[in-house]
């Protein structure tokens, strides 16, 4: 049997990836135990920049389904972190708009956020970490994002 071995490339490819993976955990967590997860604050944060929106607005820049979106709505609007008022000339259609308990919740959550991080990447001094940053968005601009 021959085995494969993977390029250099791959190799780091799989090690970002499961990066990417021990990052999200650690944040997600520490997030969630302060009572927003990760995925909770990327949804608020996109109605706070987009507000006031529609529901489809927002299922159309995550790249969501609308339904996932609006499961997700269902439960920061229990939450009181969102509010939804019909439109003004749409009666069919819904605004989404952040409460102030909503902007207040994902402004206490960026704490717990920033300590995990550190926590993960402290292990890198200041220029590694500016080392670090610089090959990532040299990457990034490849692709033009």
């Amino acid at each position: 049997m021959t085995t494969v071995r993977k390029s250099t490339t791959v190799e780091l490819a799989d090690a970002f990836l499961a990066l990417h993976h021990l990052v999200r955990k650690h944040v997600d967590a520490a997030m969630t135990a302060a009572g927003l997860s990760l995925s909770q604050s990327k949804l608020l944060a996109l109605v706070a920049r987009l507000a006031p929106c529609r529901p489809s607005d927002i299922a159309t820049q995550m790249g969501y389904a609308p339904r996932t979106v609006t499961t997700a709505l269902d439960a920061l609007e229990e939450n009181g972190w969102i509010e939804r008022t019909p439109h003004p000339t749409d009666r069919r259609a819904q605004l989404v708009t952040i409460t102030a308990a909503g902007q207040a919740k994902l402004d206490e959550v960026q704490g717990p956020k920033r300590h995990a991080v550190e926590q993960l990447f402290g292990v890198l001094n200041a220029q590694e970490q500016k080392q670090l940053r610089e090959l990532m968005d040299r990457v990034r601009e490849r692709d033009g994002a």
